[in-house]
């Protein structure tokens, strides 16, 4: 399941990117396709729950959270899909600085998910710090992306229209 949330991720940049629609169409159906893990993970999990051990009720309560987390990665993949065929349907114009923000938000976000993820499945410690270090570094790569993209829109180099998919953008990316 996260494999997928990453390979969406993936897609929804390459999107982004490229205005090709095959990458939006992989992308829903790996969406598709996560919302599906969703509820059979969850009703497995759920059928389990009343004959684990108390040792691993803890470790049960952490999967239970991971998965409804990978299934909002879905979630938020799919908004920024939306918002590209929104800028594709109404030639909303991104400059290539926004472009190139956008760019590097994805990339340290879709490391970030990688790395949690590989952080879980072998129980390390050490990468799960990087991923709390790298978490700070997207929450203050947003507010910095946001206050460029102001000055930008003030400069008059970009529309509000503009704006408002730019930020939308990274709002879903620092959510995920």
């Amino acid at each position: 399941m996260g494999e997928l949330a990453i390979k969406g991720l993936e897609e929804t940049q390459q999107y982004l990117n490229t205005n090709l629609t095959k990458h939006s169409e992989i992308a829903y159906s790996l969406e598709n396709a996560i919302n599906n893990l969703d509820r059979k993970i969850t009703d497995y999990l759920v059928q389990v729950s009343s004959r684990i051990s108390e040792t691993d009720s803890e470790l049960h309560s952490s999967v239970v959270d991971i998965v409804r987390d990978i299934e909002r990665i879905g979630d938020h993949f799919e908004n920024i899909l939306e918002l590209i065929e929104y800028r594709i349907s109404n030639k909303v114009q991104l400059t290539d600085k926004a472009y190139e923000d956008l760019n590097n938000m994805f990339n340290l976000t879709t490391e970030t998910v990688t790395q949690a993820l590989e952080a879980f499945k072998n129980m390390d410690q050490e990468l799960a710090k990087s991923v709390i270090v790298k978490e700070d570094e997207i929450d203050s790569m947003e507010r910095k992306y946001r206050k460029r993209h102001i000055m930008r829109l003030n400069e008059g180099l970009c529309s509000g229209m503009a704006g408002i998919v730019f930020v939308d953008i990274i709002s879903n990316l620092e959510r995920i």
